[in-house]
This record gives C-alpha cells, structure tokens and sequence, in this order.
C-alpha cells in the first residue's frame, strides 16, 4: 500500500507570522512546524499542534507580542490538520475527495489573518497619528513645522482627486496605472513641512497617497486646500 501523504501544505505559525520567531519563549513550541504537499503523513503532528495551543495561550498572558490572532490561528492549524489525519483513516481516496472543503478552510484562516493584520496596522497608525496631530496642533504661525501623519486608509485615493479637482486640473492627475498604494502605516517619501510651498500637485499627490480627501471640494482655491490639509494634520 502506497504511504498516505498530505494532499496540501499546512503552513506552520513561524511561516504564518515570521516576527514569532523572534520571540526566545516560544523556540521549545513548534512553532516551526509545518507539512508540504507530498510530505509522508504524520500520526503525531495533529496532537503536537493541539499541545502548542495549549501550551501558547496561557503565555499569551504574559507575552503581550502572542496574541489572540496567533491562538486563533494555532487552533485553525489543529482543525486543519485532524481534518487531513480523519480522512486519512478511511483511505486516500477520501482525502482527495476532502480536499477542497480542507483548502477553503485554510484559504479562510488566511484570509481573517490577513484582515486581522491589516486592522492591527490600521489600529497602529491611528494612535501614531494622534500623538503627531497633537504636535502639529502645537506649530507656531510659520507653519514650517508640521509632521506628517502615517497612512490609515487601504489603496490610494485617485477617485476622490478626480472629485475634488477642477476641469482643467484633471489632465494633471497621475494615470492609475503608474499608482502604487502606499503600505499602512508609512508617511509620503515628498512630504514637505512647509505647507506654505505645496500646489495643487502637491496636494493631490497627498489625497492620492493618504487616499483622503482632507474635506476638500471642488471649488476650494490652492489657499483653502492648504488650509484644509493644515487642519487635518491636526486633527
């Protein structure tokens, strides 16, 4: 009888969460460990995931860096594995029958993972930014000082300067296929901290990039949309 192999990857928490691995507490929980596809079926590996849950939430409680979005995902790692190990029992046959309900499963751990990562990012930026716009609220009148605040929104904001730009400003706009979006959490490479030099350019690079259109309208002048960008890194 051919040797029963896992019929998909089961990623282990280390690949899943690389800044785990720089925790020393954790070296002894397997942390590491994972299967590929092809790799030769193992009895043991869903008993030793259900030992790193239990063994990783009570330290959750002492090491702030473990939390509860690694439980959830050690947990969806033992769920995944004592499904393939099940299946595994009655034949290979049943296995590969099984293997796209198992793959949408592990799709779906990878996708609250991701949401719940980007909602950490977000959640990190915000209270960053209300630190620097308390700075900024701070700058004296030659407004050569201001701070620029680390980005909270997803994508980039080309729709929302195409809204708030004038007929003959539109042309001015970057085409969307040179747009990158920024990452959560950075600050515009070109920011200048003399708000007193932007143009128009300058501020629709900054919707673009925050993906924010600072409460600008259309009809706002250059001075006004300054005015405006002023007051939203201070607030």
């Amino acid at each position: 009888m051919a040797a029963i192999t896992y019929p998909l990857a089961v990623r282990s928490l280390a690949d899943m969460f690389p800044d785990l691995l720089h925790i020393s507490a954790l070296a002894s929980h397997r942390i590491n460990e994972g299967k590929d596809i092809g790799e030769t079926f193992d009895i043991n590996a869903a008993y030793d995931a259900e030992k790193t849950v239990q063994e990783l939430e009570p330290l959750s409680c002492i090491i702030p860096a473990v939390s509860h979005m690694h439980i959830e995902a050690a947990k969806n790692r033992v769920h995944v594995l004592r499904a393939i190990h099940a299946t595994a029992t009655v034949g290979a046959v049943d296995v590969l029958a099984r293997l796209d309900e198992i793959q949408r499963t592990q799709n779906t751990t990878q996708a609250i993972i991701n949401e719940t990562r980007v909602m950490l990012q977000e959640t990190r930026a915000m209270v960053m930014n209300v630190r620097l716009a308390s700075q900024n609220a701070k700058v004296p009148q030659e407004r050569n000082h201001y701070k620029p605040l680390q980005k909270t929104s997803s994508g980039h904001g080309l729709e929302l300067a195409l809204q708030v730009s004038r007929p003959e400003n539109i042309n001015h706009l970057p085409p969307p296929a040179t747009i990158q979006p920024a990452a959560l959490g950075t600050v515009p490479p070109f920011f200048d901290r003399n708000t007193d030099m932007y143009t128009l350019g300058t501020i629709n690079s900054l919707i673009i990039f925050y993906n924010d259109d600072f409460d600008i309208e259309k009809e706002d002048n250059l001075e006004i949309r300054k005015i405006k960008f002023r007051r939203w890194l201070c607030s």
